[in-house]
């Protein structure tokens, strides 16, 4: 670290060089990652619904589908609407009743589960096939020809499907992150300009971790690419975990500015704000890095790009911002903004008078605050996690209403599968609770009759390749319990039937899975953030038992921020618990770090109900500045975003910084000396404290 501080005081416009280049490499590398808007593709592949879900896209190109209904009744419209559509550049077909019933047939001899997929009453609903990926551009495009095209239908309308819903999604975010990202840094800015005093120095911030985002957002390049919560969120966290190491070191170079000339001042302030903050970027690495143990992939895109983030939120911080410093120093005019410390000495006095109060009051918050976190209500339903203000969301419950619910499940049976036993199957599905019908292709001809003489369009619609499909109505929702319950009632009917190689699949299925994988993934986040961080801590300060202390209060706050949730009866989604969990704990266990450092060194040389009020009152400005700033970063997103998933984590997240504050200045305080002589006996470096 010293040569490092060296190179940076003797060259500082060229380290300001290199970060220029840099950040223009990475603009660069942030404009050419790909942002994946399509949260499914995280689920993991051994999973039935993605498997189905991968063949549904291969063979019936079902990922690349999109609905439009229309309010009319007239046959010769929706064929000629019909035939406009198929001959627009990027759609591969266009499906509707005339494609498996001649038009002059009357509706009353029509079979009421094919009528319900495609008319009912005066609307008609045709489902088109696009020919590109509802990911790529080409599909987007496509999305707008159609729009393009829909602006001339006077009939009222409505166009969905997941094309539509990536574009509109798309448009809705690029729109919004500018935004929150644009408050988030206003906010910081006020928070930093009170606590150094300084406008400039507060600019010097900003632009160091401004251009740490963009490498953070650059380097995403290398990964592919990035989902959109991803590159909604990790702007905003990065700000407001890592401003603080530019606190600390600015913190340091005043005290060092006292006693040496100011280059001398800023060496020895990288050196020494280095050794403190790494274990923390390392602590909160680690919490991020739990993500990565999830089995939903997205938790290894969060977890890597926000571990990646604090990485060079700290290069930044010792290399970047000392060079910036030293550049415009003669700008930086400072005033000394710090409170008087003996206004607050009474009250730190009469905070720590009662600890053995302070550890019963910590115990008595635990058990309530992990039996609302073990209860707070998850939704794994995939609508309640977009945003529903889009023109493609609200078509939903329009289709719906006009249709009939449109909850659909698919199920995939192997072609060899004989005819008669998939009918078996699909007859005893047709029974069950919450299903409105199933139809198969041998719900349009019986299976005694060769697949030959039905007419081809059928035959298309309904079997591919080596699959033949059902298409299953049901009037529950998408990760309800009967949803789920249904789900595993017709794999259960599918295994009964001795029907091997099937799949069941849909966003029903997958809602389903999800359900099923989100215990595990809930479980090994937790428990892989408190090994990977207190393994940290235990090395970092030489103990066996303060990890165990230190935890215990991140995780006290972790369970009162979703206390808060619980009773106020709302839910969250399941990938935000998980990432809230991972989150909080790496963003906050530096003020519990920063407070239990400073004890151990105020302990060699005064009692410990001493120490700890002069660790208080050095140690909580920076601990409430710190978690000020990742509020203030986060809470933007709360009143700007409409996207439900957005909003609930920034909210949890800002509302978590403060309550982790508040635990670690206040109850933390009193359990660290009350186990005073256990941490003495179980930790290095703590024997030649002063004895009570």
């Amino acid at each position: 670290m010293k040569k490092i501080a060296a190179l940076v005081i003797a060259n500082p416009r060229m380290v300001l060089a290199i970060a220029a280049v840099l950040a223009i490499l990475s603009a660069v590398g942030a404009i050419f990652t790909p942002v994946n808007y399509d949260i499914l593709s995280y689920m993991p592949r051994h999973v039935e619904s993605v498997k189905g879900q991968n063949i549904m896209g291969q063979e019936f190109k079902a990922a690349n589908k999109a609905y439009i209904l229309i309010k009319t009744k007239q046959t010769s419209q929706i064929l000629k609407m019909k035939n406009d559509l198929a001959a627009i550049q990027g759609v591969e077909n266009v499906t509707w009743l005339s494609d498996l019933v001649d038009p002059s047939v009357p509706d009353v001899f029509i079979p009421p589960e094919v009528m319900g997929l495609y008319k009912k009453g005066d609307y008609a609903l045709l489902h088109l096939s696009f020919i590109d990926s509802a990911k790529t551009t080409a599909a987007q495009d496509t999305v707008i020809r159609i729009k393009s095209y829909l602006k001339g239908v006077d009939n009222e309308h409505f166009f969905t499907g997941m094309p539509v819903f990536v574009y509109e999604d798309k448009i809705l975010v690029n729109e919004q992150v500018p935004k929150c990202m644009a408050i988030a840094t206003i906010l910081t800015l006020i928070v930093i300009w009170m606590a150094t005093g300084s406008f400039v120095v507060s600019l010097l911030f900003l632009s160091s971790m401004g251009l740490a985002i963009l490498y953070n957002q650059g380097t995403n390049f290398f990964l592919g690419s990035i989902s959109v919560s991803t590159y909604s969120f990790a702007p905003v966290v990065q700000l407001g975990v890592t401003i603080d190491f530019s606190i600390f070191l600015m913190h340091r170079f005043r005290e060092e500015c006292l006693r040496m000339d100011k280059p001398a001042a800023m060496a020895t302030a990288i050196e020494k704000t280095a050794m403190a903050i790494i274990p923390c970027a390392m602590a909160t690495m680690a919490g991020f890095l739990a993500l990565t143990f999830m089995q939903m992939k997205i938790g290894l895109d969060i977890g890597l790009v926000m571990a990646k983030g604090v990485f060079l939120g700290l290069l930044a911080t010792v290399t970047i911002l000392p060079a910036l410093i030293l550049t415009f120093e003669r700008y930086i005019k400072m005033r000394d903004v710090q409170i008087a410390k003996e206004r607050f000495t009474p009250v730190v006095k009469h905070l720590l008078k009662r600890p053995v109060l302070l550890l019963v009051c910590f115990l008595i918050l635990f058990i309530p605050a992990s039996y609302a976190r073990y209860h707070t209500k998850l939704s794994y339903n995939l609508q309640d996690i977009t945003p529903q203000d889009l023109k493609s969301m609200q078509a939903v419950p329009k289709i719906s209403q006009a249709m009939g619910s449109m909850e659909i499940i698919d199920i995939l049976f192997p072609r060899q599968t004989p005819r008669w036993m998939q009918k078996q199957a699909i007859d005893r599905i047709n029974k069950l609770p919450g299903v409105i019908q199933a139809i198969a292709l041998e719900s349009l001809a019986d299976p005694a009759i060769p697949e030959s003489f039905i007419p081809q369009q059928a035959r298309e619609r309904f079997t591919h390749g080596e699959y033949s499909r059902a298409i299953v109505r049901v009037n529950v929702l998408s990760g309800s319990k009967e949803g789920n319950d249904l789900i595993q009632n017709i794999r259960d009917i599918i295994k009964q039937q001795q029907i091997t190689g099937a799949y069941v699949s849909g966003v029903m299925a997958t809602c389903k899975d999800m359900t099923d994988m989100s215990v595990t993934d809930l479980v090994r986040v937790d428990i892989m953030g408190l090994i990977l961080v207190g393994f940290i801590i235990a090395v970092t300060l030489t103990s066996v038992s303060i990890p165990f202390i230190l935890m215990a209060g991140i995780q006290l706050a972790i369970f009162l921020n979703l206390t808060i949730t619980y009773v106020n009866g709302n839910f969250i989604p399941y990938i935000t618990l998980a990432s809230l969990s991972s989150i909080q704990l790496g963003s906050c266990v530096n003020y519990a770090i920063f407070l239990i450092a400073r004890y151990r060194e105020e302990r060699h040389i005064l009692l410990p109900n001493e120490a700890m009020q002069k660790s208080l009152l050095g140690t909580a400005p920076a601990i409430f500045g710190s978690g000020l700033c990742l509020f203030c970063s986060t809470i933007g997103m709360v009143f700007i975003s409409d996207i439900e998933m957005f909003k609930s984590l920034a909210l949890l997240i800002g509302r978590g910084a403060l309550i982790s504050v508040a635990v670690v200045l206040i109850l933390l305080p009193g359990v660290i000396i009350v186990c005073d002589k256990l941490i003495c006996a179980t930790s290095l470096g703590w024997r030649k404290v002063i004895k009570e």
